[in-house]
């Protein structure tokens, strides 16, 4: 299944605005993965344009966000093989409508990450 190209176009927009110039051309890799297509930061899976239907984007935003933002509107656990995956959330049209903030979100967790 393709992954939603208009979605990944604006994540790598918006890490190309969060994101200092030298970490975004040297630290962000592009992947296929988990059925679309996976934005490494330094290293570390952080945010994917999903290839499933009616879920934009997928978010590694940990376990301690995860249940804070579960409640807005659009947000929902990660399913993978029918089990939920705790510390990712799926994110459609509603929730994608603010990305900026999915991606700073996703952002903060990778940097915490980064400093395990």
């Amino acid at each position: 299944m393709a992954y939603n190209q208009e979605a990944a176009k604006q994540i790598r927009e918006e890490l190309r605005r969060q994101l200092p110039p030298e970490v975004f051309e040297d630290e962000v890799a592009e992947k296929k993965m988990f059925g679309g297509l996976a934005f490494m930061v330094r290293g570390k899976m952080c945010i994917c344009a999903s290839g499933r239907d009616e879920v934009l984007v997928m978010a590694r935003i940990g376990k301690k966000r995860q249940n804070a933002l579960l409640p807005i509107a659009g947000v929902s656990v990660t399913i993978m093989r029918s089990r939920p995956c705790q510390g990712y959330i799926d994110l459609d049209k509603n929730a994608c409508e603010n990305l900026s903030f999915w991606v700073t979100q996703a952002l903060g967790y990778n940097l915490e990450l980064i400093k395990e």
